[in-house]
């Protein structure tokens, strides 16, 4: 296989930008996340791609639950610091007014809106843990807007 050619192709898939949230009040983390997939109508289930050295991998397999939100077409700067190594930064919700959902995550309304489900299984996955999530509550916190997609932001994944 050609790394250069795998690489460009691998980069043209589409991806949306989502932040994710998990755990509660008192321990909790937050990522930008782009593999993010709805898996199944009835339940409806998502699944979510975690870097295994994350500082949120710990946080979710504890609680169990995590929030799926959706960035706005100009969150890019909002997408970007939360995307940023929790090691490097700290707590990337200091200073963003959160409240919890129904499961105990923190929701962020500053987005269009978001899911929150609960971990059925996880899988390994190479250098990621595939999570998988039954929606248990939606919100709806903008009517209009559109979503961020990976395009829009300028970001890329390596590929």
């Amino acid at each position: 296989m050609d790394p250069a050619i795998k690489k460009k192709v691998l980069r043209k898939f589409t991806f949306g930008l989502y932040l994710v949230t998990t755990g509660d009040a008192d321990d909790h983390g937050a990522f930008t996340a782009n593999w993010i997939v709805q898996s199944s109508f009835e339940p409806p289930m998502l699944m979510l791609a975690v870097e295994q050295d994350s500082h949120s991998l710990g946080v979710l397999r504890r609680s169990g639950v995590f929030a799926v939100h959706l960035y706005e077409a100009g969150q890019r700067e909002l997408s970007g610091h939360f995307g940023r190594n929790t090691v490097k930064v700290g707590d990337k919700l200091t200073g963003y007014v959160t409240r919890p959902g129904s499961t105990g995550v923190p929701l962020l309304e500053d987005t269009l809106g978001a899911v929150e489900c609960r971990v059925t299984g996880e899988v390994p996955s190479g250098d990621h843990i595939v999570f998988i999530g039954e929606v248990v509550d939606a919100h709806l916190f903008h009517e209009e807007g559109e979503p961020l997609t990976m395009s829009m932001a300028g970001f890329r994944y390596s590929g």
